[in-house]
């Protein structure tokens, strides 16, 4: 499990959303992230993230990233904490933030589900 200074030092996920097949949005005060999805057949080709210069958010939005181009099933907020180490328990809150803009892009569980 990479640490948050880990994500934040090659944010290789970070950059543009034209050309997605999906987006999702999610805002918490003046924290903003979208993430991005290229399908193939259902499955998750490409992500990529835009987000506000917040640490937690970018290493949580990069973190998503590279996990939905795995194949990660789910991301929750709990799963997506458990893949980054290092951010401050204040601003663990900030993982929600994140699941529910990939969320907002994959659509709910279930949805996917039925069409993969």
């Amino acid at each position: 499990m990479p640490s948050a200074g880990d994500l934040l030092a090659d944010p290789a996920h970070g950059g543009r959303l034209d050309g997605a097949d999906r987006a999702g949005e999610a805002a918490l005060g003046d924290r903003l992230v979208r993430i991005g999805v290229w399908l193939e057949g259902g499955r998750v080709v490409r992500a990529r993230f835009l987000a506000t210069v917040c640490a937690p958010v970018l290493a949580y939005a990069e973190a998503a990233c590279r996990a939905l181009e795995a194949g990660a099933p789910e991301l929750t907020a709990e799963a997506l904490r458990a893949r980054v180490r290092g951010v401050h328990p204040g601003q663990r809150h900030l993982a929600a933030l994140v699941a529910t803009a990939v969320e907002r892009a994959l659509g709910p569980v279930a949805d996917r589900r039925s069409t993969a």
